[in-house]
């Protein structure tokens, strides 16, 4: 009986072993930027355009519902929100169509959504603060009557 055929050859199995670990190392990945742009995109249904889109450049509200599993009322609400943040590119055409920005623009947009909200929550403080101090006691100053010699 030849045993040839059940051998395995230790590069076939070095070259499997570091498949499997490159999948898993892919997943973990793919996890981590998914869990990123998720927080940067704020919902589910957000990063799931921007995703699709990444993936999918020059697409059709369309094409992205069908892609993605959602509603066209729903892409195109997303696709309103990114071209006013600046996240998408829409080309006009016949049917419009959409490339989402780079990552690091996105991070770039998110980061001003962020500050904004930040300013709008300490904004009015701030103003409040300043009317205080604006309330503080009046100041007096005393004006001396000049004498007609001097002059």
């Amino acid at each position: 009986m030849d045993d040839d055929t059940d051998e395995i050859e230790p590069d076939d199995v070095r070259a499997e072993l570091d498949r499997q670990r490159a999948d898993v190392v892919d997943d973990r990945m793919d996890e981590g930027l998914v869990d990123l742009l998720s927080r940067a995109l704020d919902t589910d249904t957000r990063t799931r355009v921007y995703v699709y889109l990444r993936q999918q450049p020059e697409s059709t509200v369309e094409e992205i519902a069908t892609g993605t599993g959602l509603y066209p009322a729903a892409v195109r609400r997303v696709l309103d929100e990114f071209d006013d943040e600046q996240v998408v590119e829409r080309h006009d055409g016949e049917e419009p169509t959409y490339t989402a920005a780079r990552p690091d623009e996105l991070i770039d947009a998110a980061i001003d959504r962020f500050r904004d909200e930040l300013e709008g929550l300490f904004a009015p403080r701030r103003r409040e603060r300043r009317n205080e101090d604006r309330r503080s006691e009046p100041v007096t100053i005393p004006v001396e009557a000049a004498d007609s010699d001097e002059r």
